[in-house]
């Protein structure tokens, strides 16, 4: 009886580990657990594998701060330590700090073990693009009366979404799909400096701008401003009598807020895609940007001639901009099958998978951290650990090697003290790395 209480808090330690190893994140650690582990770690602070585990629990429970100092302090011991790097770049970006997370994961990736973690790690970093540029938009918006004051940026030119006037709700993505093929086309010519259009389209999502505000001069001038374009191309989409279908566009020069240049043409639905190339040219002339004779070759050519493929790109774009992935690797997806030929759909298709299925992964898969995990921890413990939790195994359950010669940095700690606080105690444990 007397051994059976003994290895009671072994077993109980045990279990503690196990439910912050597993894929769930470390969400259904208690406050009296985590009190129990910094315990542990203050016992033992140069001990990586704990400080991996007690960063886990914080992160299960939304405590980003401690979490990010936990395994700031796992990869200053061990800068191999795969699974506190991934962690701590999932916790950076809780935390808003996307540089950080994006040079964390570039760590990482070279220790990824196999196809799988390398592209689970690609598929984060495709996110986190979609994240910057949501985070860039709300940066420019705060910033918006120091920006105005600045210089744009010469030939640079950012296309606004155009603005579906017409009833078929069908035809409405055409908004972005028409912008996408103007920044595309824009592109080709050397001495233009094109924003991307999720670029533009997430600071017209954050100006939360009405859809008349996406064909005003001064609205066009301020967010030019904003994003330090020279000119704003902004424009619309009509139907017209017998289903045919109008587009105007003009570019707006953000410093004057005056319309530089204008472009109009029409003609059937399914020549709407000749109206776009008419209304490029336009614009470019009338801008008096010089076309070399190759850039004018390469502007003739249309990256499909199906519209519905069209629509259905258009569609994915717009499924793409709200965030639903899934949703868009479809649309574009189909798009791609109707055209083979239409590679940029078959880009999207595949980019909108990899984001769909980054935001479907867990944290703990992420990791490293395979579903039953846990139970070889068990075993180790049970085969000798001592209760001060001071011998496992490594951050992942097995050795890491990381490849010869690989020395990564410490995004935001290197060559400084990685400090831990505690909850339990209220003192703080300061850990100098070694060089």
């Amino acid at each position: 009886m007397r051994q059976l209480h003994r290895s009671l808090p072994l077993l109980a330690a045990a279990a503690l580990l196990t439910a912050c190893a597993g894929g769930s994140g470390g969400g259904d650690v208690s406050p009296t657990d985590l009190a129990a582990m910094e315990a542990q770690v203050q016992a033992k602070p140069t001990d990586g594998n704990l400080l991996t585990r007690l960063g886990v629990g914080y992160y299960g429970n939304k405590n980003w701060e401690r979490a990010r100092d936990a395994f700031k302090s796992a990869v200053a011991l061990d800068r191999s330590n795969y699974r506190a790097l991934v962690y701590l770049g999932l916790t950076y970006e809780e935390l808003g700090a996307l540089d950080s997370a994006r040079a964390t994961y570039g760590q990482a990736r070279p220790m990824a073990r196999g196809r799988r973690q390398q592209g689970e790690l690609d598929n984060r970093l495709q996110l986190l693009t979609h994240k910057e540029l949501q985070s860039a938009a709300r940066q420019a918006l705060a910033q918006e009366s120091t920006l105005s004051r600045q210089t744009p940026t010469p030939n640079t030119i950012a296309v606004f979404p155009f603005r579906y006037l017409g009833t078929n709700e069908e035809m409405k993505p055409l908004e972005r799909g028409i912008a996408q093929l103007i920044v595309a086309d824009l592109g080709k010519v050397a001495s233009l400096k094109l924003l991307e259009r999720e670029q533009v389209q997430a600071l017209v999502d954050e100006m939360r701008l009405a859809e008349s505000g996406r064909v005003d001069a001064a609205t066009g001038a301020r967010s030019g401003r904003m994003l330090r374009a020279q000119n704003v191309v902004q424009g619309s989409i009509q139907e017209t009598a017998n289903e045919t279908i109008q587009l105007d566009a003009n570019a707006v020069n953000s410093t004057t807020a005056s319309v530089a240049a204008t472009g109009s043409a029409g003609g059937a639905m399914d020549e709407i895609l000749d109206a776009e190339k008419t209304v490029v040219f336009q614009l470019l002339d009338r801008l008096g940007v010089q076309v070399t004779p190759a850039e004018r070759q390469a502007l003739q050519e249309r990256p499909t001639r199906d519209l519905q493929a069209f629509l259905l790109y258009s569609q994915g774009l717009s499924a793409q901009d709200n965030g639903d992935f899934a949703s868009a690797a479809n649309l574009f997806g189909q798009a791609a099958a109707r055209d083979p030929n239409f590679r940029d759909a078959g880009g999207r298709a595949a980019a909108s998978s990899a984001m769909s299925s980054a935001t479907t992964t867990t944290a703990g898969q992420m990791a490293g951290a395979e579903p039953g995990a846990g139970d070889g921890q068990m075993r180790q413990l049970a085969d000798g650990m001592n209760p001060s939790l001071g011998s496992m195994t490594d951050s992942r359950g097995d050795p890491v090697t990381p490849p010869p010669g690989f020395r990564p940095g410490l995004p935001e700690s290197q060559g400084q003290d990685i400090v831990i606080p505690s909850v339990l105690t209220g003192t703080i444990i300061i850990i100098i790395p070694r060089p």
